[in-house]
């Protein structure tokens, strides 16, 4: 059985899937969010095993969101990974937030936009959107960057390909062109489709990869009036 989870944006979602057959549904379990993703992630996985009668003896492998998105939960989705494969000795597989986006677009849209390319965006922090650019297959074309719907406008002018994400509304404004893809409404069930996909082998030229988080941005930190500490918002 595969465990995937995304802490990484204003929720909590698991999956729960066997590796076979490719296309059985996952289990899942998602909790709207913007904090507290610590304190409710591990009894969440307790409680989806449970109702379903999978013990953690029948895992196989974990898979976990990279990032980009919330700093904090960023953090405790990796942490969390970690642990739970180190503890039961089991290998672990990261994937970045927008390859998982994107992937999510591939795998719902509509026969006619096949050949359409892919940008999948993150809201961030005021204006400011994680962006990354697919080809209509799902492959990455540039690096994830900062961005924002002034310089968007700017770099992606005419474009008509599908849009996808928390950003996706932000880039709709500014690229009236292009088409609004279903963003999925728990995305550790599209981690764990591409997780599946790639262990079993199934994606040509990728290769798994262990967690590395990406952030992109520094974390929102503010001093305290207390000398020595620091207070962390979290994104």
């Amino acid at each position: 059985m595969l465990l995937a989870f995304d802490t990484g944006a204003d929720q909590c979602s698991l999956a729960l899937c066997p590796l076979d057959p490719p296309h059985r549904a996952p289990f899942l379990a998602s909790r709207a969010m913007r904090r507290g993703q610590a304190e409710a992630l591990l009894p969440m996985i307790a409680d989806l095993m449970g109702a379903h009668a999978v013990a953690l003896s029948d895992l196989s492998h974990l898979a976990v969101t990279t990032g980009p998105g919330s700093f904090a939960g960023v953090r405790i989705g990796i942490a969390a990974a970690r642990g739970l494969a180190l503890a039961l000795d089991l290998p672990l597989h990261g994937f970045g937030t927008l390859e998982v986006l994107a992937f999510a677009a591939c795998d719902r849209r509509l026969p006619a936009a096949e050949a359409l390319p892919i940008l999948a965006a993150i809201a961030a922090r005021g204006d400011q959107l994680y962006v990354q650019a697919y080809d209509a297959a799902g492959v990455a074309q540039a690096d994830p960057k900062v961005s924002d719907g002034a310089a968007m406008a700017r770099d992606y002018q005419g474009f008509s390909g599908l849009l996808v994400g928390s950003g996706a509304a932000a880039l709709k404004a500014v690229l009236p062109h292009a088409q609004m893809a279903q963003t999925p409404a728990a995305l550790a069930a599209s981690l764990a489709a591409l997780a599946r996909q790639r262990i079993k082998g199934g994606a040509p030229g990728t290769r798994l990869q262990p967690p590395t988080p990406l952030y992109l941005r520094p974390p929102d930190a503010t001093l305290s009036a207390r000398p020595g500490l620091t207070h962390l918002e979290r994104s």
